[in-house]
């Protein structure tokens, strides 16, 4: 990472006036006040603790916490991908035509994520490279060949995951980890049968998988598995509203409902990380 001339407080200004995704330490002692804190999990996925050598690649980065990262690992160059448009966003239709009657305030606010990574980018002095590319056209011939790829929390929102992870096998040139938010009670009752639960309304979600439907995914797609961890939790951060404990109890009648219960429980969205390599061909 390089020097930065900005003062803590023209960071800490730029940063109240942004919105955040991710929950990022920046210098100073500013926090981005994200919807969710991934901090505690870099110790509960199995990244490697030097990339020095690799050149990396951040798949769905948001505002850059993964990215940052995999900088702050020794990576010789670290490239993160996501689209600007949010009319490019692979969500259900439905979210979309919610969106246009006026509903979901937040997607407003969070379409300006290449604003806060430039934000955050500055502040920490990173030289991390962000493309407008959706994973769906992620190939050779555009990005080049990585040797170490991570994806976080984005399976969920791609009506096509295998084939969005088939498009990943083509430029990983060595390990990937993929994490994702999985279904908690699927996983621990069917530990070897795949499932995966269709979300499609109200969120904007397609597929909840059983860890072992997350797993089959990656194999389906032409990875080899090399590790899979237990469940774990991605935090809510600051700038998440979680509603009062009645209300989420009288909607346990409905399967939202009990999701939600399950999140509370969790403390946060329960999710697996996955250590996988291209099959050899």
């Amino acid at each position: 990472m390089k020097e930065t001339g900005e003062s803590s407080g023209d960071v800490g200004r730029r940063v109240a006036a942004s919105h955040w995704y991710h929950t990022i330490d920046l210098p100073g002692g500013i926090s981005t006040p994200g919807l969710f804190d991934t901090r505690g999990a870099v110790n509960k996925i199995p990244l490697p603790e030097s990339l020095a050598g690799c050149r990396c690649l951040d798949v769905g980065t948001w505002d850059g916490f993964w990215a940052f990262e995999m900088e702050r690992r020794g990576a010789d160059s670290v490239t993160a991908i996501d689209l600007d448009d949010q009319d490019r966003w692979d969500w259900p239709p439905e979210e979309r035509l919610r969106r246009d009657r006026g509903g979901l305030a937040y997607i407003e606010q969070l379409k300006d994520d290449d604003r806060s990574f430039a934000i955050a980018r500055d502040a920490l002095g990173s030289t991390v490279e962000r493309i407008n590319l959706s994973v769906y056209d992620l190939t050779p011939e555009r990005v080049g060949m990585f040797d170490f790829v991570f994806m976080g929390s984005l399976l969920l929102h791609l009506r096509d995951p295998v084939g969005a992870l088939d498009r990943l096998r083509s430029i990983c040139g060595g390990d990937a980890v993929i994490a994702d938010c999985v279904d908690p009670l699927n996983s621990l009752l069917h530990r070897r049968l795949p499932l995966a639960k269709l979300v499609g309304l109200e969120k904007p979600w397609w597929w909840i998988p059983n860890t072992a439907a997350l797993r089959r995914m990656l194999q389906s797609a032409g990875f080899e598995v090399l590790e899979t961890t237990s469940i774990y939790a991605v935090r809510h951060g600051r700038a998440h509203e979680l509603g009062p404990v009645w209300k989420l109890l009288a909607g346990v009648r409905s399967a939202e409902g009990r999701e939600a219960i399950v999140n509370r429980l969790y403390r946060g969205v329960p999710h697996a990380a996955l250590r996988v390599r291209p099959r050899s061909r």
